[in-house]
């Protein structure tokens, strides 16, 4: 699966990295199998529900590929900093598969066709490929509200 990783450190511009599970080398995908503690595959489906944990070895491989001797543990971020969006064609081959599900009760089966056509309908259509062709995967929560810093 193709996913970008977009890091925005310090609220500045989003940095964007691409990540395709498809596309890894076998060393790189056991390298992250060991740091996420899961297979290839939860640590997509991690990053696809919004797992902190999930994001912090995606970001961690991606930067790697500019700083080859970066450790894991210097990888720090805030939440809000780490964003993983999904592409058009990963939402439709998504939205494709919820459709034709079975063993799912139906209601939550055609809640999950519904989420995923919302955010295929908030895709420009008819656009080059690119930063119009994505959107952001669900976060699980709403963001927090920053607090007042202290004068003390």
């Amino acid at each position: 699966m193709k996913f970008v990783i977009a890091y925005s450190p310090d609220n500045g511009p989003a940095q964007r990295y691409d990540f395709d599970a498809d596309d890894l080398r076998v060393a790189a995908a056991e390298d992250l199998e060991r740091r996420f503690e899961g297979s290839l595959d939860e640590l997509q489906q991690a990053l696809m529900s919004g797992s902190v944990r999930a994001k912090r070895v995606a970001l961690w491989h991606v930067l790697r590929q500019e700083h080859k001797e970066l450790r894991y543990d210097d990888v720090d971020f805030r939440a809000g900093e780490v964003e993983v969006v999904l592409g058009r064609e990963l939402l439709e081959q998504l939205h494709q598969a919820a459709q034709t599900a079975t063993g799912v009760p139906e209601d939550k089966r055609r809640a999950a066709v519904a989420a995923l056509e919302a955010h295929l309908n908030r895709i420009p259509g008819d656009g080059e490929e690119g930063q119009d062709d994505e959107v952001p995967a669900p976060t699980g929560k709403a963001p927090s509200k920053k607090k007042a810093a202290s004068t003390a």
